[in-house]
């Protein structure tokens, strides 16, 4: 088995956050809130600079959500103008690649709103060393465990936070998310933690882990090292309409290599992400006792004046080859 670590695919890492309230403090947030700019965008030194801009408008019957344009940008890096004029699109695209270690600010008017501002930093990233061997002998489904060690970079000094996932990659640049990792290690976080019934092995436990890991900043100094164990996977749903309605039809895919991202989540992608994972999989139902009590978790913003977030990263990725699967019958659909 090789490893290849180069720059390539930016993955999509939205929901795949955990929460953990004791890390940070959040400013309050009124639920009253009146008619706000939003603004996304995470700095990331692998893909160009994208900010997204969008309006939350009051209603009589709520709020609405709806993508704005014509707004006025100001986007500097340390101080230096990369941007400064009209945007007449609901995305500001640029042909720029943030900088480990800059620091940004975006200014954003619209008529009719409060300007809003904010600032990060790109942290550097994190890297370890990254070993694979194959586990298990289902024919059908290949289970790989990882061996993390030597973790290093300014962690310390620019207080960021660890994310790990792994994928597959097969043709046609389909990428495959791992959902569970199945790992022992006090100093992952608990948030997503579930507790299997049979222990893979000695090394990993049955403590499952539901979309990604992660360690907090505080953790890292401590993390030696990280062993985990994850299905890999080779098929997934395609959804398609007919005249007899909407279909789910699973699609298998021929998988080339397998990739462990280590996302080096600076402050404000780290509050972002972890706090939208806990309101969107916190679930009460209505005969749910607590469902009396409930109060949404708030996520967190660091869009001054408005909505949204504006956030440094980095990722180190680290690629393996993927084995060569011997000709197996068709796997018994989960459908029949």
């Amino acid at each position: 088995m090789t490893i290849r670590k180069f720059p390539v695919y930016t993955l999509l890492f939205c929901s795949l956050m955990t929460a953990c309230a004791v890390d940070y403090d959040m400013k309050s947030i009124d639920i009253y809130e009146p008619n706000r700019i939003v603004v996304n965008s995470f700095l990331n030194p692998e893909k160009s600079i994208n900010v997204h801009f969008y309006a939350v408008d009051r209603t009589d019957k709520g709020f609405t959500y709806r993508t704005v344009d014509n707004l006025h940008v100001k986007l500097t890096e340390d101080n230096h103008v990369l941007f400064d004029g009209l945007c007449t699109d609901t995305i500001l695209a640029i042909e720029h690649r943030p900088q480990a270690g800059a620091r940004y600010r975006i200014e954003v008017s619209l008529t009719g709103y409060a300007s809003v501002w904010a600032e990060t930093t790109v942290p550097s990233p994190i890297t370890c060393t990254v070993r694979a061997e194959p586990f298990g002998d289902d024919p059908y489904n290949t289970e790989m465990k990882y061996f993390l060690s030597d973790f290093a970079g300014g962690y310390e000094r620019e207080n960021t936070s660890i994310y790990l996932l792994a994928y597959s990659l097969g043709d046609n640049d389909t990428i495959l998310q791992c959902s569970n990792y199945y790992a022992s290690n006090v100093l992952l976080d608990p948030m997503n933690r579930t507790n299997g019934i049979e222990a893979k092995d000695a090394d990993v436990g049955s403590a499952s882990y539901d979309y990604f890991m992660r360690v907090k900043n505080a953790n890292i100094p401590y993390l030696n090292s990280l062993i985990f164990i994850t299905y890999m996977p080779d098929t997934h749903i395609v959804y398609y309409d007919d005249d007899d309605g909407t279909h789910a039809e699973w699609v298998t895919v021929h998988v080339n290599n397998y990739l462990v991202k280590l996302i080096t989540a600076g402050p404000e992608y780290d509050m972002y992400h972890r706090t939208c994972y806990q309101q969107a999989n916190y679930i009460v139902y209505d005969e749910d006792i607590t469902a009396i009590v409930y109060q949404p978790f708030q996520v967190y913003s660091n869009i001054n004046e408005g909505l949204g977030i504006f956030a440094g990263m980095n990722e180190t990725n680290y690629y393996f080859d993927a084995p060569e699967k011997p000709e197996l019958p068709e796997r018994p659909s989960i459908w029949n």
